[in-house]
């Protein structure tokens, strides 16, 4: 007997794809519900899920499936019209089967879908008897029984006619000669293959051990030739199955991407509203890691599009594109732009910041909006504390709570996700004097191997991530200048502000760790105005761009460029901003990752110790 549980993954992947195709279908179906071509496109998803259902042996899925392909194979028949009731039902059907199929996953049974059976047997008029038993006319017309579904159509003598002659029909078409085409046009070469996601984890895991591997061969490269050359290519060799392996873990965001359509018809539906929802670029690839994470956020983004942004009817932009080493994923509406004066005032009414602090901002914010609306500028750009208040978990501007809003958490779920995968998030509202919003995300392509520059600060290694580095330059004494509080270097007419990294990491030179705080403090005191007023002094500056924010982060040596391996801090080190993880390298050392988003957040991090 055949174990069939070894073909239950290939099983559950084969019916979410075609669960995804029918969501699909039926959506694009309901804005044109006579065309026949998505009739049969839904008809084969629903065969092929009978099929493989009863070969598994989960005889009441596959009933159900035979069901929803005879109420498809009556609509391209047209013995059966599609109604808005039968497409909301055969929608709440397609999230039964995923339930069905979940229960699967987790138990290996599934749900017992007997009443929702009975439900569109009742409500469509389909006379299907069981899994392969759907009564037919024998010109192959299916029978339909009394339905108020059912088109109205004189009754057709021929019918009675053909049933007489049924078995003569049956027996010509049986006397008919079987042409098989040559064997080989049926087998096809396997270009895909799926594999479990569990081994690509372990295979990246190896591939990280060999990279450490290799940074610690390269030591003992030059203490001989043939070692050395036997190093070189082994070293290409490693770079090739960690390009290979990388390219593995890639997927297409259309995965996430096509799950919407469905939730924001649904949405929409529910608040009385009408959204068009354009999605374009699905085809760009981000590492499954941060594909696994991106939906939830996404879910936020799009559900307060609706709920906020549209007005009764519009249109709800879902982009993605690729730019540099990072991806941007971009939810856009043309309908209401945020009311940033009611923001604040929902954050002092709910105790989030008091009242003078609400006063102040909303005075700047009123400046901003009269310059826009004058033209005199062509954004308007909120305080930074006015946006963090957007995240701030226990803010809402909904007067009520309600399944799609009102809670707070949205946006908050939406900034820790970014976060936490070293990403950045910009907000741009309004887009136009007529309102709309635009949330931008900006995501690293891949979470696992990062290029990265080391840098030495006071005996201390620290790894900048190439994707945040414009350049490195030597600043001399006269191309330092003060403003205020802050050290600027002036870069190619640019005004640029430095940031000491033995500042800010509280760093001392010498091997000595015992040295007290103060002294700390009057060291680093000296060393800033070491470099600002000795003239023969230069200093070595790495400059850093995220967005629009520049700054130079002031070291003592560039080491030299590495792929790292990029390791999650522990949960206690999580929340210490200045750092997105650690990596080992070829000596055993660990070292810290910079997180340039954090530091150039921190304007605290660009005032002068002196």
């Amino acid at each position: 007997m055949i174990d069939l549980n070894k073909f239950k993954d290939l099983f559950i992947s084969e019916v979410e794809d075609h669960l995804q195709k029918l969501n699909d279908n039926l959506l694009a179906l309901e804005k044109n519900p006579t065309d026949k071509k998505l009739m049969n496109e839904l008809m084969r998803s629903s065969h092929t899920m009978k099929s493989s259902s009863a070969m598994m042996g989960y005889k009441k899925m596959s009933f159900l499936t035979h069901v929803m392909e005879d109420v498809f194979d009556y609509a391209r028949n047209d013995q059966l019209k599609l109604t808005p009731e039968i497409i909301n039902k055969l929608f709440e059907t397609f999230d039964i089967l995923e339930e069905s199929l979940m229960s699967i996953k987790k138990t290996g049974k599934e749900l017992d879908v007997d009443s929702t059976i009975k439900e569109i047997k009742e409500m469509t008029g389909v006379a299907t008897e069981g899994t392969g038993k759907s009564p037919r006319t024998p010109e192959g017309k299916p029978i339909i029984k009394n339905s108020k579904n059912q088109p109205e159509q004189e009754k057709d003598d021929k019918n009675n006619e053909l049933n007489n002659n049924n078995e003569e029909i049956v027996k010509k078409k049986s006397e008919q000669k079987i042409n098989f085409a040559p064997v080989e046009e049926f087998i096809q070469r396997i270009d895909y293959i799926k594999v479990p996601v569990k081994r690509l984890d372990n295979l990246m895991s190896l591939m990280e051990e060999l990279l450490i591997d290799r940074m610690r061969l390269e030591q003992f490269k030059d203490r001989d030739a043939k070692l050395g050359g036997v190093i070189s290519h082994l070293n290409r060799l490693v770079s090739d199955i960690q390009y290979q392996v990388m390219q593995s873990r890639l997927v297409p965001i259309e995965q996430i991407f096509a799950r919407f359509p469905r939730m924001i018809r649904d949405v929409a539906k529910s608040l009385g509203k009408k959204a068009n929802l354009e999605i374009t670029g699905g085809e760009i690839e981000l590492d499954r890691t941060i594909v696994d994470k991106l939906g939830e956020p996404l879910v936020h983004l799009l559900r307060n599009a609706v709920d906020h942004g549209i007005k009764e009817s519009g249109t709800i932009k879902l982009k993605a594109k690729r730019e540099k080493d990072f991806a941007l994923i971009i939810v856009e509406n043309d309908g209401n732009s945020i009311d940033w004066e009611k923001v604040v005032e929902s954050a002092v009414k709910k105790g989030i910041i008091d009242k003078r602090q609400g006063d102040y901002l909303i005075s700047d914010l009123k400046l901003k909006i009269a310059d826009f609306r004058d033209k005199k500028v062509k954004d308007i750009k909120p305080k930074s504390e006015i946006i963090d208040l957007l995240y701030n978990p226990r803010l809402s501007t909904k007067d009520k709570v309600t399944e799609i809003s009102g809670r707070g958490v949205g946006l908050s779920v939406v900034k820790n996700f970014v976060d936490q995968i070293g990403g950045r998030i910009e907000i741009k509202s309004p887009l136009s004097e007529e309102g709309g919003t635009r949330f931008t995300l900006e995501l690293p392509l891949t979470l696992a191997i990062i290029n990265s520059l080391l840098v030495e600060v006071r005996n201390s290694l620290f790894a900048i991530p190439f994707s945040n580095i414009e350049r490195s330059v030597s600043i001399f004494r006269e191309e330092i200048k003060s403003m205020a509080d802050q050290d600027i270097a002036v870069i190619d007419g640019t005004d640029v502000p430095l940031v000491y990294l033995s500042k800010v990491f509280a760093l001392n030179k010498g091997k000595d760790r015992k040295i007290k705080n103060a002294e700390k403090v009057k060291e680093d005191e000296k060393d800033v105005e070491n470099f600002s007023s000795s003239g023969n002094s230069k200093i070595t500056v790495v400059l850093v761009k995220r967005g629009s924010n520049i700054a130079g982060l002031v070291v003592d040596n560039l080491v030299n460029e590495q792929e790292i391996i990029v390791k999650s801090l522990p949960p206690v080190l999580r929340k210490t901003k200045g750092f997105s993880g650690s990596t080992i390298l070829g000596d055993g050392k660990t070292i810290l990752i910079l997180d340039i988003a954090s530091l150039l957040e921190d304007t605290s991090k660009l005032i002068r110790t002196s």
